[in-house]
């Protein structure tokens, strides 16, 4: 792995030597859901990331950040995108294991996994059960905007209006399940409060799942109501870097038949021991690239593959 330069120039901080790196296919591939593309400047965007308003932009082999920053904010744009990692060896060992996340990753290489907060990662992907990207994009600005605090000295657009920071587990424990319900959460509102509850409690130690093995954590997670194989998979994949995570969703099914089961309909466990045993401890880097291609790729070609 190349030496990750940090630079400045002017008010700006440019990290360079991360090749390879697309921010667009990262930021758009459907872990995160707080980033939108500047209307303007398509290669720039702007998200909300631990309470602080980032803009961001590839230039190049570049990511920019927009500033001025203070260095918190340059190390927690370092570690957000997780730029310690060697992506471009990890694409490699993928590469091969197997031809088809070869093909995969070829058609979009650069696609970083996120580190983001596990509670906020852990209300998204609750809100993701049966619901499209833009839905829960929704959702979560929503809540964001409903429960949280304004940022100060941010404003969307020429409209002036804030952006909002994420609220904290006590905040959520706080709302009742009609003002979630008009956050558009549906059935999910109830597991949302529960969650918030527990950890702002003390009773559920969502941190403390980075302390234990993948099958533990997985199983500590799914003690929240709401979460199943498929949400504690995409938290510790997205939040808690679990890179044997394997998040398993209709796209990922419609792929995993697609490519290694000759389009025959077949148990999601049997898809997941298969994706465990092929990729080790790169499933989730092989999910991601292969969720993507499914979406971007093939889209109507696998549709009927459920």
């Amino acid at each position: 792995m190349a030496e990750v330069i940090v630079d400045s120039d002017g008010d700006d901080v440019s990290f360079s030597g991360i090749s390879p790196f697309s921010l667009k296919d990262t930021l758009q591939c459907g872990q995160a859901f707080r980033w939108k593309a500047n209307n303007t400047y398509t290669d720039t965007y702007t998200g909300v990331v631990a309470g602080k308003v980032l803009k961001v932009k590839q230039e190049g082999e570049r990511l920019v950040l927009e500033g001025p920053v203070d260095d918190d904010t340059v190390r927690m744009v370092w570690d957000y995108f997780a730029l310690d990692v060697d992506l471009g060896g990890i694409e490699d060992r993928l590469r091969g294991i197997d031809r088809f996340v070869a093909t995969a990753i070829d058609f979009a290489p650069g696609i970083r996994l996120l580190r983001q907060d596990p509670w906020e990662a852990t209300v998204t992907f609750i809100i993701s059960a049966r619901n499209s990207i833009p839905l829960i994009r929704r959702s979560v600005e929503l809540i964001a905007k409903e429960h949280g605090d304004p940022i100060p000295d941010s404003c969307q657009g020429d409209i002036g209006e804030p952006f909002f920071s994420f609220p904290g587990p006590q905040r959520l424990a706080g709302a009742s399940i009609e003002e979630l319900l008009e956050c558009r959460t549906g059935f999910k509102a109830p597991y949302i409060k529960e969650a918030a509850e527990k950890i702002a409690s003390g009773s559920f130690d969502l941190y403390g799942v980075s302390d234990l093995e993948y099958p533990q954590a997985k199983s500590k997670l799914m003690e929240l109501r709401g979460i199943g194989n498929k949400v504690s998979d995409c938290i510790l994949l997205f939040s808690f870097g679990v890179y044997e995570a394997f998040p398993i969703d209709v796209w990922v099914t419609r792929i995993m038949r697609y490519f290694y089961f000759d389009g025959k309909k077949v148990p999601l466990r049997v898809i997941s021991e298969f994706a465990h045993e092929k990729f080790g401890d790169l499933a989730g880097y092989a999910q991601q690239y292969l969720f993507y291609y499914a979406r971007n790729k093939l889209g109507a070609e696998i549709r009927g593959l459920e």
